[in-house]
């Protein structure tokens, strides 16, 4: 493919201006297929050129790249004469190319372009490389897996879908938490050597069928190193595959650290999130369902307080990302290491600072109390739907109500919405408008090539919570029932999840629609 150049938006702009290019926005282009004509869509992703439609009717070629004579003279050779030239982001070139190839042909012709280095440890512990090619021939379904790992990174997916019926295989992606189809399905005579190749890289039994397996492996590419955890459950056509993507690099962009901050958490909430985890003890608890964004949260606050003066532990089921100056353990019940044991052993290891990564029972849960009680700050996730749903999944497990309030800073609920393009995003019609106190308009998704076409892009972060102070404890250990809790809090301004939802709305960063998907009619 072409080189990236890395000229930022305003070079870009006055790179344009000196040569007399048009400088466009792909973005609010829609696709005519009939520019592919001039060339296919397979050389303009090789060459990061767009063909597209300009007001005059006629084809123009955007081009990051300006002034690059041998670029210039290839798109020449390939249109047959002279062309049109205009600039573009080249990210905007890319959204553009991905959209107009629909059925991800051209993906699956250029994988020979994506060369990943399979990184597997050593009995030492240290690391090897390996030859993807030794641990599997170059046959067509490594180059089809190759193909389909590049399109999700370069798509941002955090799962990979194989999904087995009786006459096809389905390939989808997850992205901002919907699943959607990746490409046209695959033959499923390519099913069972397609497995076969996830699992040889997990080092997984190839031959066992019928019972699920879990692995995982990690891969180096063009700098960025990737850890892919993968799951195979037997249907009854078959092993369905799941890919789960860790990409280290995109939690911490650019190699800064980690921190709150980009996480798309509302300022006001952010202030209050910041401020517990700034304490120097206690107990905070995040809480929401499974891909509601606790996990990356949680790094995130580890993030903010790893200043290096401070000793900070977490124990991880699995350890997700590698965080510098962070001492982290995984769980490995075969082995006996449980959250419960590797707490009790984190206590005697002189922290400062522990974040375990679920609290799933009573052992645990009385474990982190003790620990915040006795001058630790600590952070863990539980699943529960609400702030208040997690006082009652410690009563259900019968933890003493009084250690628990006296250990007890914070409780956090979380869930996440896909924000609204920025490109695309339209007035909803006033059937869908709710008036609001500042009376704004409420949005809705349309799509355009900058958000391939969903309407969306990204994701967003509401949060609720629930500060423990004297009333809060008191209520609490009364086992005063929900509706006094949540009048306590609403009287001390403490939102609630389904307010700070709608200031989203009225923010015109997320549509009513993805409110209902989310929260249900709130």
């Amino acid at each position: 493919m072409a080189q990236n150049h890395s000229l930022d938006l305003n070079e870009l702009r006055t790179r344009a201006k000196q040569l007399d290019l048009d400088f466009v926005e792909l973005g609010t282009k829609e696709i005519d297929p009939q520019v592919f004509d001039v060339f296919s869509v397979e050389d303009a992703l090789r060459l990061t050129a767009a063909p597209f439609r300009g007001a005059d009717g006629k084809v123009h070629i955007a081009i990051c790249d300006p002034g690059n004579l041998f670029l210039e003279n290839q798109l020449c050779r390939l249109a047959g004469g002279d062309v049109d030239l205009a600039v573009a982001e080249r990210k905007e070139i890319l959204a553009y190319l991905r959209l107009a190839d629909s059925g991800g042909q051209v993906l699956r012709n250029v994988a020979h372009d994506f060369q990943p280095e399979l990184v597997r440890e050593t009995g030492t512990g240290d690391e090897e490389v390996v030859d993807l090619a030794s641990v599997v021939g170059e046959t067509g379904v490594v180059r089809l897996l190759n193909s389909v790992l590049m399109a999700a990174l370069e798509k941002q997916v955090s799962d990979i879908h194989f999904e087995l019926s009786a006459h096809r295989l389905d390939l989808k992606y997850r992205i901002d938490g919907i699943l959607r189809p990746a490409t046209d399905h695959i033959d499923a005579t390519h099913h069972e050597e397609l497995v076969s190749r996830i699992k040889v890289l997990a080092e997984l039994d190839i031959a066992e069928q019928r019972i699920p397996q879990d692995g995982r492996f990690r891969m180096r590419f063009d700098g960025r190193e990737i850890d892919f955890r993968v799951s195979v459950l037997p249907t009854q056509f078959g092993e369905d595959v799941v890919i789960r993507i860790l990409d280290k690099a995109h939690l911490a962009e650019d190699g800064k650290a980690l921190s709150l901050d980009g996480l798309g958490i509302a300022q006001a909430d952010l202030a209050v999130l910041r401020r517990e985890v700034r304490a120097p003890y206690g107990l905070m608890l995040i809480t929401g369902p499974t891909g509601s964004g606790k996990t990356t949260t949680l790094y995130g606050a580890l993030g903010e307080m790893n200043d290096g003066g401070q000793k900070i532990i977490t124990i991880e089921d699995p350890i997700e990302y590698q965080i510098a100056n962070v001492a982290q353990i995984p769980v490995n019940e075969k082995k006996g290491l449980t959250f419960a044991s590797g707490l009790r052993s984190i206590l005697r290891h002189d922290p400062d600072k522990i974040m375990v990564g679920e609290i799933r029972d009573r052992e645990t849960a009385e474990i982190a109390i003790q620990a915040a009680l006795t001058g630790h700050l600590v952070l863990a996730s539980v699943h529960a739907n609400n702030t208040l749903d997690v006082i009652g999944r410690f009563t259900h497990w019968g933890i003493d109500l009084h250690d628990f309030v006296a250990a007890l800073n914070s409780v956090f609920a979380q869930r996440l919405f896909r924000r609204l393009c920025a490109q695309c995003k339209k007035p909803a019609p006033l059937v869908l408008k709710r008036k609001t106190a500042a009376d704004r308009p409420t949005y809705e998704a349309r799509g355009c090539v900058t958000c391939s076409g969903t309407g969306y892009r990204g994701r967003l972060a509401a949060l609720e919570h629930l500060i423990v102070d004297p009333e809060i404890s008191e209520l609490i250990v009364n086992r005063s029932i929900f509706g006094a809790l949540k009048d306590a809090r609403e009287r001390k301004g403490m939102r609630q999840l389904e307010d700070a939802a709608r200031d989203l709305v009225t923010d015109g960063l997320i549509s009513e629609a993805e409110l209902a998907r989310v929260l249900g009619d709130s």
